[in-house]
């Protein structure tokens, strides 16, 4: 399998309607411009040494961070990622100590080749955060350049433990119906209804 491109990335703000509700999200909203995605998981690990040598190991999955690049830094968008606000009397978009960024289902769609096909895969995190970020500057050369954002959030794992969820389906137009489901139809009870990927 060979990852070739990314593409329509969206966003939804969480929705939390009380202890033990089952999540629920806004109307998902496009990021325009995806470039790349990095995803980076980190565990707590420990480790046990006895007679010179290693006689237990454990690690446990605690966050992942995600990395994105991206075309344009849509003040918008942004502004729902990041909580930060709008003058009504004058347009400005203000970065605020008090800012706080919300929790936020995010995902995307990868296209892949397997055995000479194309695949999709809807790729989603139900739980996550961005940081704050401003973009990269510098001045016109010789040559033109384009600058690029980049920006990180973090991960978590939701009420029953997700941190990430994806589909591989045959066709964009398939990837892009399972994407929208996520965001419509959250992930539930894993206990409900799950399979290890396996034959009956």
């Amino acid at each position: 399998m060979a990852n070739i491109g990314m593409q329509n990335m969206k966003y939804a703000l969480l929705v939390t309607s009380g202890e033990g509700a089952e999540t629920t999200y806004q109307t998902a909203k496009e990021f325009i411009g995806a470039i790349s995605a990095s995803i980076t998981p980190n565990s707590a690990e420990a480790s046990l040494y006895g007679d010179d040598k290693l006689m237990e190991y454990s690690s446990s999955f605690q966050n992942a961070t995600i990395s994105l690049s991206a075309a344009n830094d849509d003040d918008g968008v942004f502004a729902d990622l990041l909580g930060r606000k709008q003058e009504t009397s004058t347009g400005r978009y203000r970065s605020n100590i008090n800012d706080i960024a919300p929790y936020v289902g995010f995902g995307y769609i990868v296209s892949k080749m397997v055995n000479g096909q194309t695949k999709y895969r809807a790729q989603f995190f139900p739980k996550m955060k961005f940081k704050p970020f401003v973009p990269e500057a510098s001045t016109k050369g010789e040559n033109l350049e384009f600058k690029t954002i980049t920006v990180e959030g973090m991960t978590m794992p939701n009420k029953y433990g997700d941190w990430e969820s994806h589909i591989d389906v045959d066709s964009l137009a398939a990837a892009k119906s399972e994407l929208d489901k996520y965001f419509t139809q959250p992930l539930s009870d894993p206990n409900a209804n799950t399979s290890n990927g396996e034959g009956a």
